[in-house]
């Protein structure tokens, strides 16, 4: 996918890349790599010397291309991209933090040994709640669906006008969700897969209605979206999810999609990987001083041929970009492929995905057709006491 984009027109530009700092970049990879195989058995000491090896190295690498820059936009790009790796870097240095456990998975019958072994080697697994649960569930969201049907017909399609991720129902479903998922030994299958004890620990309800138009014509220039919009890796380094669908979903009305194995076989060297997750979000933020020269929103560069100028001046080792499926080109070789490789969750109401939302590559359904109502979840290790100090935090700040 790194070499289809030379084929792209919308990222060809006359500029060269600048030239990767090799020496540098593989002092960096060599630091992050032990890291990953050795970061949680550390002593408090040990992982901040890491820490400090890995920035440095970091920072070695962006000077080298910030000398190579020809105006302030591309000091500004780097800039913002090399702090976005750096607060992604802090981020999972703080996860090695957080002690594994052994003995902390019951994987007690085959259902639940399956589900472990997908996704350990597909990173992600499909399976079904039981018929009581889903009426549980459809009750509890029941009002805030209708409220949501009320603003579709309204017009009014924006993500806060059709989603609610708080308040009692929202709190409910997330119990009576841990209920299941223990029962079902999801639970225990991604607590095996992260090493950490872990529940739902959020989740939105959504509705998705064929009224949200905005994939159709996404991309200007372009005949049509390609067959992959909106599939990507999310940003942190540890996303455990589900999606549960609470109606039936068939090929129309917004399959869940992913790719396995995709992932893998991009091959990314590790600071290769750490730009492509948070390169999307340069010049999104409120204070950025690029903003106003992209114009565009979160992670979608091909709305902005200033920022596809600035992403293509990275060395080919050092570009990619999460949100991937936004920049394959339609009826290109890389199209099909995925295309091929894509599964799609259909089903009865119940039906859900767990996964590993950081490496398996995966996207939302396009509506066409007829309504989708979902639960969007995520597991996480954090604890009560820590969603209590965050909260007054968030509260206070």
């Amino acid at each position: 996918m790194q070499s289809s984009y030379s084929k792209h027109p919308a990222f060809t530009f006359s500029v060269p890349s600048w030239k990767a700092p090799d020496e540098q970049l593989t002092a960096f990879n060599e630091i992050y790599i032990a890291t990953q195989h050795i970061g949680a058995t550390l002593s408090r000491k040990s992982r901040e010397l890491f820490r400090q090896d890995c920035q440095r190295s970091l920072a070695a690498v962006f000077a080298a291309l910030h000398a190579q820059c020809a105006d302030e936009p591309e000091n500004h790009f780097l800039t913002e991209l090399g702090a976005e790796c750096g607060r992604l870097l802090n981020e999972e240095f703080d996860w090695y933090a957080r002690p594994t456990q052994a003995g902390l998975a019951r994987l007690d019958d085959r259902a639940a040994v399956q589900a472990a072994v997908r996704l350990q080697l597909e990173r992600h697994f499909f399976g079904q709640l039981r018929c009581g649960a889903v009426e549980e569930l459809r009750q509890l969201a029941s009002s805030d669906v209708e409220r949501f049907r009320a603003n579709a017909a309204a017009g009014q399609v924006k993500r806060d006008d059709l989603s609610v991720s708080a308040g009692a129902p929202v709190r409910a479903i997330r119990s009576i969700l841990n209920r299941e998922f223990r029962a079902l030994g999801v639970l225990d299958a991604v607590s095996a897969y992260t090493g950490r004890k872990t529940q739902v620990f959020g989740l939105a309800l959504e509705l998705s209605v064929p009224q949200a138009t905005w994939w159709r014509n996404a991309i200007e220039g372009l005949d049509r979206p390609p067959a992959t919009l909106y599939a990507h890796l999310d940003e942190t380094i540890s996303c455990p999810k589900a999606i549960v669908y609470l109606s039936d979903v068939s090929e129309t009305n917004g399959p869940t999609g992913c790719y396995p194995g995709a992932y893998e076989a991009m091959q990314l060297n590790p600071l290769q990987e750490l730009i492509g997750r948070v390169v999307g979000v340069v010049g999104t933020r409120p204070d950025s001083l690029l903003k106003q020269h992209y114009s565009k929103q979160y992670h979608q560069s091909m709305n902005s041929e200033n920022f596809r100028r600035h992403f293509m001046r990275l060395p080919e080792a050092l570009r990619f970009n999460s949100h991937l499926g936004w920049d394959v080109l339609p009826g290109s070789e890389a199209e099909a492929q995925l295309v091929k490789a894509e599964r799609k969750m259909t089903g009865p109401a119940g039906t859900f995905i767990a996964f590993d939302g950081a490496r398996l590559l995966h996207r939302g359904g396009l509506m066409e057709a007829g309504e989708r109502v979902a639960l969007q979840v995520i597991f996480s290790d954090v604890t009560l006491t820590e969603r209590v100090i965050s909260k007054a935090k968030r509260m206070f700040s």
